[in-house]
């Protein structure tokens, strides 16, 4: 019986096509669980409208921030430069910062002795949200609201949760982007830590 060209080809093709769909929903899959972006892009200010950012970054020259905490108050990059921190930027409706925050506790009561700060910068638009989140979540260091100068400043991509590492002197030693595992966190703490905790 006489092979048909079409209809033998047909078997391999569809394999082919299941393959890349396969490989498509892997990629997907894989970009939605290590973070968040899309359309709900860092863009709220600190700042009342009387003050825009940019105002406020004059008023300090040097700063690399000058944001307002969850309580009104107003922070300053330097207040944090002379003992190692961490800037995590994360949003109130991000599923893996959500699943992170965990982790950054432990890191951080482990580590707090020793002097180690948490920056937890919201790049949530809705502030309103923050609050009630931070209390509920019960996150033991400063929570802030972003604006877009510290987003270009600290050149965030569109994904969160994104983690800065900086030693003492306010060297950037590392970065984790994503929600990654604690190993991965602990990797950039021991650029800061070589002793341990």
């Amino acid at each position: 019986m006489p092979v048909n060209p079409i209809t033998s080809n047909l078997g391999e093709i569809m394999k082919t096509r299941l393959m890349i769909l396969s490989f498509s929903l892997l990629v997907i899959s894989a970009m939605i669980s290590l973070g968040c972006g899309g359309d709900e892009t860092p863009q709220t200010t600190s700042q009342p409208a009387s003050q825009p950012a940019a105002a406020a970054v004059e008023e300090y020259p040097g700063e690399r921030f000058v944001l307002t905490d969850i309580y009104g108050e107003k922070r300053i990059w330097s207040e944090f430069v002379g003992k190692p921190f961490a800037i995590n930027f994360w949003a109130t409706w991000c599923g893996p910062c959500r699943r992170e925050i965990p982790v950054l506790k432990r890191l951080y009561t482990e580590y707090k002795p020793q002097g180690f700060e948490i920056l937890g910068i919201s790049v949530d638009r809705d502030q309103k949200k923050v609050v009630p989140f931070a209390k509920q979540i019960e996150m033991p260091w400063v929570v802030l609201y972003t604006d877009a100068e510290t987003i270009e400043e600290f050149k965030l991509g569109q994904g969160i949760p994104y983690t800065i590492f900086f030693d003492a002197a306010g060297n950037e030693t590392g970065r984790v982007i994503g929600a990654q595992p604690e190993r991965v966190f602990r990797r950039e703490l021991a650029k800061i830590f070589p002793s341990g905790s």
